[in-house]
This record gives C-alpha cells, structure tokens and sequence, in this order.
C-alpha cells in the first residue's frame, strides 16, 4: 500500500484532516507506523460488539437489588460456601463461587464512577455492606451450629492475602467488566466469579466471628476488602474507556463539581489500593527469602525444621529444629548470611529440640499435616484416575474389533502338529502392557509350545508369522519354545 493511501485511510479512521503535503514527503516509517496503529485499532476495539448502554446499565441496576430471588440464592450460596469450607471440599466451593450475586454491588460502584451515577454509588455501597453483613451473619450461625470445628486448608489460605489475590482481583475484575458489557456475555462472568471468590472470604471471616479467632476473621475480611477494591477499581477504569453515556446535570458548575469528587474518591480509594498492594508485595518477597534462607542454610543433614514462622510484618523468623544440634558456629555462619538473601533486618530465632515446642508450634504443625495429607490424598486420587482410565481401556479392548477372540487351543494345536509334528503341547494368552508416561497400553499374544526337540530359528520365525495371521490379531505374537524330549519307551517292548 502507497504511503499516501496509508496516511489518508489513518486520517479517515481517526477523523483528522488529510494532510496538504505530497505523498513522496511522507517517510516510509510513519507510514508504518500508521499501518500498525489501524492494526491495532482493529483488533482492540472494544466497542465493535459492545452491548447498548441503558442494556448494560439495567443489567447494572438488576444486580444491585437484594431482594427476592437475589436474597435467596446468596442465602444459599453462603450455606453451600460454608459447607464446602467445613468439609474442605474445593468442588463445592466453587460451586458457591458461581451462584453467588455479590458482583453486582460492585460492578455498580465502578459503573456508577465511570458515568457519573451518584445515585447508583450510593446503592451500590448500600447494598455490598448489607450484601457482606448478611453472609457474615449466616456464615457465623452456621459454624457456631456445626459440629466439625477444624480449620481446613481451604478456609486457612483465605486468611492471608497475598500478591496474587491484589493480581487476580484487578486483571479479573477488569474482565469482568468486558465481558459484562458485551452482547454475548459468553463464560467471562462465570470465570471472574470463580477467580476473584468474593464468598469464601466472607465465610471464613464468619468462622473466625463464631470460633473467636479473631485472627481468621480479620484476615478474611482483609481479602474481601482488597478484592471489592481492585475489582471496582478495574470496573471503572474499563468503563472509562468505553463509550458509555455520563449523567448530565441541570448546572454545569454542580456536574463539574461531581465529576471532581467522584475523582476524588477514584484517587482516594485507588491510593490504599496502591499502598496496600505495595505492602503485600513487600510481604511476599520477605516471605519467600526467608522460606529460602531456612531451607538452604538450617535444612541441614540430620536436622529437620519442624516449624517455620515468619512474620513479615515485625521481620521475625522463628525456626524450631529437630534431630542434630546445629553448633554455635554453625548458627553463627547462617547469621551471617542473611544479607545475602535480603534478610538484613530480620530478626532471627532459632530453637533446637521438641522441648521447645509450644501451642503456636502445634498449631502450624497441624497445618502443615493437614496440607501434606490433602495433598497426598490428590495424588493418590490422581493415580487411581489414571489406573481406572487404563483399566476401563483394557476392557474395550478385546471387544474391539481389532482385537477379535483368540482360537482354542486345542484347534490351534492339531494345525501347528501338520506342519510341525515336534510340538507337543500349545498354550497362548494376551499380554497386557499398561500405558506408561507417553506410551499408550499395548497387547502381545504369547504363544507357549512344548517340543520334543529344538526349532531352527528359521523354523521359529516361519511358525511366529502363521501364528499371527492365524490368531487374526493386528498384535505382534511372542514365540515361547521349551524343548522337553520324549521319554524313552519301556524295556522289552518293541519299537
């Protein structure tokens, strides 16, 4: 394509005036670039199947409601999270994930904020608290009525808010806010639900409120908190981009002085959102150094770390040890390499024998079993899938028409006596090679002679290429020769 031609379809799509100057003073690069720019105009346009604006605003409204059906499935849906969190069954959890209406609220915060709704703000904030309130509540009655009160490793990961959670909630949140506004909605909404899990928080803040681990509650409402954030936040930054209609007011000076708050609030919530997410990273690498440190420099031979606490709030590293005694020297040595692993000013603990062992050292242990068993059991359960594929395929097979039956032996016998009179008896069987690794199962027919004397290998190879036409399988056959002699004839009896 001409350069011109390039510049003038770039200025028709952007709406700009054509330019006055020849096409030959047009660089080679900027037509380029215009051609790239259209490229990605094309591919990145977000509005080409945009749904229409008051479609997308009811849809808005509709989820704000809590009332009705609405109340109901997120009655239901609290139970159905809390029970998947007290049986520790991630199936089940994410199955309240899915019927849970707690987007709405907050997709309505983000709508309202990008076109100047203060109206639907207001109900979107009224009702995400009345929304959190209620699942706190049921949540919390029903943990206090149950009778298994074990913190599972469900309900334990959602205590304590990483990196990824404040990553999840922003890049979900911004999809949702896509495929929220597209014609065909598709399984986005479904897959945020499920991503950004906005329920169990709340039920696992509802377990601390009923069993009086105010760390656990605290820590719940910690993540819900930071995913409602970021995933308004996102909201509003996608329905900024769209060409979504604003609110207009009767005076212009009180539409600009909204407009302005509104920002504010933007800029007032996006702040602790940036800070908060800051301090989460900062926490996370400080976790992960000192995992670090502890499984290179104390994991030594013949001493094992039975717990591990790091506190990346106070910079604390508490290490309880077991088996053989690390020496002064020893813990002096891995003291001072902490700067290598960016630990300068951690604070760290080592104690050295069970006798050490106190409740908080009991309760990470129990964890820590807890989590290695659950992962046991997948493995295990992962097998036993594997095992139950291959011998659901093993039971197909002889039936397939590839693998037809196999003829009797005895018929078999008296056909191989005809041309071979030395074989004295004839038994055969299938050979099952289970799949392995990148091989699929595989099925040999073995053939058993017994001869009165040895087979030429020739003679082997002829009978091994009949057997297998003559079994009418398309598996290779395996020859098995014993040579067994005819016993002698009695004595005094004539030949």
């Amino acid at each position: 394509m001409p350069s011109w031609a390039v510049a003038r379809a770039f200025c028709q799509c952007y709406g700009r005036p054509l330019p006055l100057f020849p096409a030959s003073y047009l660089p080679a690069s900027y037509a380029m670039t215009f051609a790239a720019l259209r490229w990605l105009r094309s591919h990145f346009d977000l509005s080409s199947d945009m749904a229409e604006p008051a479609e997308i605003m009811t849809d808005v409204e509709d989820g704000l409601v809590f009332k009705g059906t609405n109340l109901w499935v997120l009655i239901f849906a609290i139970l159905v999270a809390s029970v998947g969190l007290n049986v520790n069954s991630t199936a089940v959890i994410i199955g309240a994930m899915l019927i849970s209406p707690l987007m709405g609220p907050i997709v309505g915060i983000g709508f309202g904020a990008a076109t100047v709704e203060v109206d639907l703000m207001q109900r979107g904030l009224k009702n995400l608290l009345i929304a959190a309130g209620l699942s706190l509540l049921v949540s919390a009655v029903y943990f206090r009525l149950t009778p298994l009160t074990d913190a599972g490793s469900e309900l334990l990961s959602r205590t304590s808010p990483t990196t990824w959670d404040v990553a999840i909630a922003l890049f979900g949140g911004a999809a949702g806010a896509i495929g929220f506004t597209r014609r065909e909605r598709g399984n986005v909404v479904p897959g945020v639900a499920i991503a950004t899990a906005l329920m169990p928080p709340l039920c696992t803040a509802g377990y601390g409120l009923a069993t009086a681990h105010w760390g656990y509650l605290f820590g719940a409402l910690y993540l819900f908190f930071i995913n409602c954030v970021f995933i308004s936040l996102a909201t509003f930054l996608v329905a900024r981009i769209l060409p979504l209609p604003q609110h207009q007011f009767d005076s212009g000076r009180r539409g600009q002085w909204v407009q302005r708050g509104i920002w504010i609030v933007a800029l007032l919530t996006a702040g602790p959102s940036v800070y908060l997410a800051v301090g989460i990273v900062r926490s996370t690498v400080f976790t992960h150094n000192a995992q670090q440190f502890i499984d290179e420099q104390l994991s030594l031979p013949g001493t094992y770390v039975v717990t591990r606490r790091v506190e990346a709030d106070t910079h604390t590293v508490n290490v309880l040890l077991a088996g053989q005694r690390l020496k002064p020297a020893q813990l002096r040595t891995a003291r001072a390499r902490l700067a290598k692993y960016r630990l300068t000013d951690a604070k760290l603990t080592v104690r050295q024998g069970l006798a050490g062992l106190d409740s908080t050292d009991t309760r990470a242990l129990r964890t820590s079993l807890l989590e290695d068993v659950r992962s046991r059991n997948e493995q295990t359960l992962a097998g036993y899938d594997t095992r139950l594929a291959q011998l659901q395929e093993l039971l197909v097979r002889p039936s397939a028409p590839s693998a037809p039956a196999l003829p009797a032996p005895a018929a078999l016998l008296r056909e191989v006596q005809v041309e071979h009179p030395t074989v004295r008896q004839l038994g055969l069987s299938r050979l099952v090679r289970p799949a392995a690794d990148s091989l699929r199962a595989d099925t040999t027919v073995v053939v058993a002679l017994r001869v009165s004397r040895a087979l030429p290998a020739a003679e082997q190879q002829r009978l091994r290429q009949w057997l297998s036409l003559r079994a009418g399988t398309q598996q290779p056959v395996q020859l098995l020769v014993e040579t067994q002699p005819a016993p002698p004839a009695p004595a005094g009896r004539k030949r």
